[in-house]
């Protein structure tokens, strides 16, 4: 099946006649007289991928290209508790959908079979949710209600083989996201956030690997088993970089490879003010070893010097900073924690799930329309893909007009989509590319 074919049908499957059963469940159609269940999924999560701001007066329009002519006043009063369910139980059929493109053929990321990266991104709620989404309340800046959006994302295909929503609260750490077994061959990448000598080793013993920053305060060892001082270490080295096998946790010894890097002084300058704000603002101060420790960049992973270079790991573990670019799509572009003022808890809830609903389904058209040149912009694939959600919705109950209406936006959006390399600063996917490229002096 291409790739177009598998979109298509997993559009229509999702936001097609199966979602009935889950209106029914909910009750959330109680006369047929104007909306079915998935015409009125369909009015939210294309109107609000069109146009994230959007009134109950767009929502109508949408709605009469959908063949159903209601007025601004009756699409307010869907907004129920029954709608919110409704809609989170398709997101929960969503996020099982197993969409990834044609792997762009990229030497470094070929010797993998997948390269996961994963962090998670927390959004404000109502103050009357924090029962069901209790937040992380207790510093400046914090809130009564959250939830939080764990996501994995395979960055040679492109897939999301897992989305998890979990309370604002819960720990990184703890995530099932970083419970699952993954595959041999595969590549992990997290941040601090998610560190554990004990995940580690069960990646190594399963034949994955990992790429992570060094978590302040873990036992480092040398080979012999000697503990090492790493700020006394480091600050008698000569050089910029530092590339050798150690054993890391006092009980666990786990066997890997440390890289450290020296940045320039501007950068640990800046990386200690931040470093003294954060502590602020919990009333603590940041210790002098951990500051000292700031003039490098410190990573561990279980892959050899011959099996990656210094820069290459380097490289890869840098390109983790693309689900940030994700999730800032998804909370800039698609606006997912924004809702309207005065809105209620349960509208605030139904928009945020049909946003998330239409930011998955960007995904999918963005995989088809943009993945398969790694010179690629997601965000400005995402702005030209507005363009055509009218004909989308035109096409959407006929599968051979609707595969062509994204055979038609792939060429659109490839061009849209298509970034220029640089000769300062090289871009993600120049480096990705040549690992050489990287401008960091050892």
């Amino acid at each position: 099946m291409s790739m177009v074919a598998k979109v298509v049908s997993v559009m229509q499957s999702v936001l097609g006649p199966m979602v009935e059963d889950f209106a029914e469940q909910r009750n959330v159609i109680q006369r047929k007289r104007k909306f079915c269940g998935q015409s009125l999924l369909q009015m939210l999560v294309f109107t609000l991928l069109k146009k994230p701001d959007a009134t109950f007066a767009d929502m109508a329009f949408t709605a009469a290209q959908l063949g159903v002519d209601v007025s601004a006043m009756a699409v307010e009063k869907r907004f129920t508790q029954p709608l919110v369910d409704f809609l989170r139980d398709v997101l929960s059929l969503a996020v099982q959908q197993m969409v990834a493109a044609e792997p762009v053929s990229v030497a470094l990321l070929d010797r993998f079979t997948a390269v996961f990266i994963g962090d998670s991104s927390s959004i404000a709620l109502p103050d009357e949710l924090q029962g069901e989404f209790p937040g992380c309340g207790g510093t400046e800046g914090s809130c009564l209600a959250a939830l939080k959006i764990q996501v994995r994302w395979d960055l040679k295909t492109g897939e999301l083989p897992q989305i998890l929503i979990e309370v604002g609260k819960a720990s990184d750490a703890k995530s099932p996201i970083v419970q699952q077994e993954v595959a041999a061959g595969s590549l992990e990448i997290f941040d601090l956030g998610y560190f554990s000598l004990d995940r580690f080793r069960r990646l190594g013993a399963g034949q994955a690997s990992y790429i992570s920053r060094l978590q302040h305060g873990t036992t480092v060892l040398d080979e012999n088993g000697q503990v090492l001082n790493l700020c006394h270490f480091l600050s008698q080295t000569v050089g910029n970089l530092v590339d050798m096998p150690v054993l890391l946790g006092v009980n666990e010894r786990l066997p890997s490879r440390l890289i450290a890097v020296r940045v320039p002084n501007e950068v640990a300058a800046r990386r200690r003010q931040k470093a003294r704000e954060k502590a602020s603002k919990h009333g603590r101060t940041p210790s002098a070893e951990y500051l000292e420790l700031l003039v490098w960049s410190l990573f561990i992973t279980n892959l050899s010097a011959e099996q990656l270079t210094w820069k290459e790991a380097v490289v890869l573990y840098r390109a983790r900073w693309q689900i940030e670019l994700l999730f800032k799509l998804w909370k800039s572009h698609n606006r997912l924690a924004h809702h309207r003022p005065g809105a209620t808890a349960v509208e605030a809830m139904a928009v945020l799930w049909a946003k998330m609903l239409g930011a998955l389904l960007q995904h999918w058209l963005l995989l088809t329309t943009s993945w398969p040149d790694d010179r690629r912009s997601l965000l400005n694939a995402a702005r030209a893909l507005r363009d055509w959600i009218t004909p989308i919705i035109a096409t959407l109950n006929d599968h051979d007009q609707l595969s062509r209406t994204v055979a038609q936006v792939q060429t659109h959006l490839a061009h849209a989509a298509r970034i220029q390399s640089r000769k300062k600063n090289p871009s993600h996917f120049q480096l990705i590319r040549n690992p050489e490229l990287l401008n960091w002096k050892a």
